[in-house]
């Protein structure tokens, strides 16, 4: 890449990312990474929906230090000034969400910060059987404890990721279709902590394809590849040049509906890491499945997968296997919970890197105090446990949150 600031690159680098200078944070800082798609509650032409929130909360370990040394506690506040920006039209949709935090602690004040995170999702179509797709997110961070972040030591130490997927959907007959899109993540780190040495940085681009055969309306077959060339740069004072990895994955499956509020799916396959500098070609299984549940109200997400992944630490390529679980249930006609839990295990194709186990959860109780006024209590905690001494690191947070929106037609 061009060679630039890190904060030129990484303007640029989201430019071309339709636009978006990094994006949403929401005030409780949520680690897990937003859906970037339509919005199904948007009504037809433009709406805008602004909002602001605010969240008091109390760290326990606000510098991510590990075990062995003394954590530093604090209280955070957080200002969260939102916007989303949805079209609907009859042969498009386009949804763009951005967030910018001010994080300001009460005793830290050296840590305060402006995060931000962000995604625009658009969809054009051509043709009644062809349409045109673009998905994008964007995040800059001061932590790297980010679940898109693969095979990272937690650090307190400045993140930031591009992740761009474009591309074409086309119905080949009334049951067959076909997407293939091109992508590209871009990752980059200040290397301003201790034991960022680890953080390589980078960047890849590759191409997935995925085909669908509806066999009634039940049943659905699948098939999908994707082929991924990625480059980590040099780690911080070495000599060593960049490493590039081809990973290929493929897999074979099926969706099942087992009623109109409840899908399964599985799939199983091969993934293939090409010959690098640091290691041989290397092939293992690759796995995925899940369960999607609605009924009254109450909603409830459960995935796993397993495949070879680029990872932006000292290896550079990891076997990536992880299990989420996503819950919103109603309490009352205005009381609601929700919560999400994601278990993450990177075992490193070479032997350069350590294994780590890693883990997010999160949960919140909210109030629907008006159709515009929220009111919620939250949780959010991380864990991770690398093979090294003070390898183990813990945090967590409690707080509270106000925020307010308010949807408005702009035509």
């Amino acid at each position: 890449m061009i060679a630039m600031s890190r904060t030129a690159t990484f303007v640029a680098a989201a430019l071309i990312t339709a636009g978006l200078v990094c994006a949403p944070v929401e005030a409780q800082q949520s680690n897990f990474t937003p859906t970037v798609d339509a919005n199904p509650q948007a009504g037809g032409g433009w709406s805008l929906t602004p909002s602001l929130s605010y969240s008091g909360a109390w760290d326990d370990n606000v510098l991510v230090r590990g075990e062995g040394d003394i954590p530093a506690s604090d209280f955070l506040s957080v200002v969260n000034p939102r916007a989303t920006l949805d079209y609907n039209g009859r042969r498009g949709q386009l949804s763009v969400n951005y967030d910018g935090a001010f994080l300001l602690y009460r005793e830290l004040s050296t840590l305060n910060s402006y995060d931000q995170r962000g995604s625009i999702y658009a969809r054009r179509l051509l043709s009644p059987h062809v349409a045109l797709f673009v998905r994008s997110y964007a995040a800059q961070t001061p932590t790297t404890e980010l679940v898109s972040f693969v095979g990272l030591p937690f650090l307190r130490n400045g993140s930031r990721i591009v992740d761009t997927h474009s591309g074409i959907q086309a119905s080949l007959t009334r049951r067959t279709s076909f997407t293939v899109s091109y992508d590209v993540q871009w990752v980059d780190f200040d290397h301003s902590a201790a034991g960022s040495e680890f953080l390589r940085g980078g960047y890849s681009q590759g191409v997935t394809a995925s085909l669908r055969h509806e066999i009634d309306p039940r049943l659905t077959l699948t098939a999908d590849y994707d082929i991924t060339h990625a480059i980590t740069h040099p780690v911080l004072g070495t000599i060593n040049i960049d490493q590039a990895f081809d990973i290929q994955n493929g897999w074979v499956g099926a969706d099942y509906k087992l009623s109109e509020q409840t899908h399964v799916f599985g799939a199983g396959g091969v993934s293939r890491l090409g010959v690098t500098e640091l290691t041989r070609a290397r092939t293992g299984p690759a796995w995925r499945a899940g369960l999607l549940r609605n009924f009254q109200g109450a909603a409830i997400d459960l995935q796993y997968s397993r495949s070879f992944v680029p990872a932006y630490g000292f290896g550079g390529t990891t076997q990536n296997e992880e299990l989420s679980a996503r819950l919103r249930v109603p309490i009352a006609r205005r009381l609601y919970a929700s919560s999400g839990a994601a278990w993450r295990r990177n075992d490193p194709l070479t032997e350069l890197d350590l294994p780590l186990r890693s883990y997010w959860l999160e949960g919140v109780v909210g109030f629907a105090a008006t159709p515009f006024l929220s009111l919620e209590a939250f949780y959010s905690g991380t864990r991770q446990r690398i093979d090294r001494p003070g390898g183990r690191t813990n945090r967590d947070r409690f707080g509270f949150q106000v925020t307010t929106a308010k949807p408005m037609r702009v035509r």
